[in-house]
């Protein structure tokens, strides 16, 4: 009897001292592009976290081909609960690089949540809440 209860004690201190593991709850994220005026090439998403990291190199990056009709859809899966703002563009000629004319970009581009510029966008303009699966619309835009 004494063994048993040595056993039960040990297992117990075992489950009551084990860190318990934080589930982490993942997100789907889909875009939407409605307003495309050049059926060719391929757009450029990265989604980034940090405002240091806005308007330049993206922390997480797709491509998707453009359909010759329709809206173009872009879905992450599996995104942690987190602040988020995307920017893309669509590399109409698929050089993999968007084509400027000095500082002004010469192919479409967008952000979340940014449906006009009036001046340079910003992390905080663009940036959103994820904290369930969301579906955004994005707004081509050219200057």
């Amino acid at each position: 009897m004494k063994t048993l209860l040595y056993i039960l004690s040990c297992l117990l201190s075992l489950l009551l001292t084990k860190p318990v593991q934080a589930q982490t709850k993942t997100h789907t994220l889909t875009f939407t592009i409605k307003n495309l005026e050049q059926r060719q090439g391929t757009i450029h998403v990265g989604l980034v976290t940090k405002a240091e990291n806005f308007m330049g190199k993206s922390e997480i990056d797709t491509i998707v081909a453009v359909p010759a009709s329709g809206p173009v859809t872009i879905t992450f899966a599996n995104l942690p609960t987190g602040t988020y703002a995307a920017q893309l563009y669509q590399d109409v000629n698929n050089n993999k690089q968007m084509d400027m004319a000095g500082s002004r970009p010469t192919e479409p581009f967008g952000f979340s949540k940014i449906a006009m510029l009036m001046g340079p966008p910003s992390f905080e303009a663009a940036s959103f809440a994820l904290a369930e699966d969301t579906e955004l619309k994005i707004v081509l835009l050219s200057l």
